[in-house]
């Protein structure tokens, strides 16, 4: 993984276990968008309910595979491991950054 990634990233992959919800909640700004299995999540509100619906469904183990910074935009290709079907699975994660916060995220296969 790349040592030079923006820190709100940085903290949204580091989130885990009883602290995940809120640690991750700290790294998006208030009007953050969060695509996920093809539903949005906007608004901090929506996204704390993303979250912990994750944290409380799935044991995850990601993986970076490979990490590239293109403007304000952090794309990652992470190995995302846990207990659901078709564990592992590679997803790209697209981060657009909005100074020390993350302003948009997309997971997508």
């Amino acid at each position: 993984m790349s040592t030079n990634l923006p820190a709100p990233v940085a903290a949204y992959l580091e989130a885990k276990d009883d602290d995940h919800v809120e640690a991750v909640l700290e790294s998006f700004t208030d009007d953050a968008i969060v695509h996920d299995e093809g539903k949005d999540h906007v608004g901090i509100a929506a996204i704390r309910d993303w979250a912990a619906a994750i944290s409380t469904t799935y044991q995850l183990e990601r993986t970076v595979l490979e990490t590239r910074r293109t403007g304000a935009a952090t794309v990652m290709l992470v190995r995302v491991a846990g207990n659901f079907p078709g564990s592992p699975v590679d997803l790209h994660h697209h981060f657009t950054d909005s100074g020390d916060r993350i302003a948009a995220l997309t997971i997508c296969p």
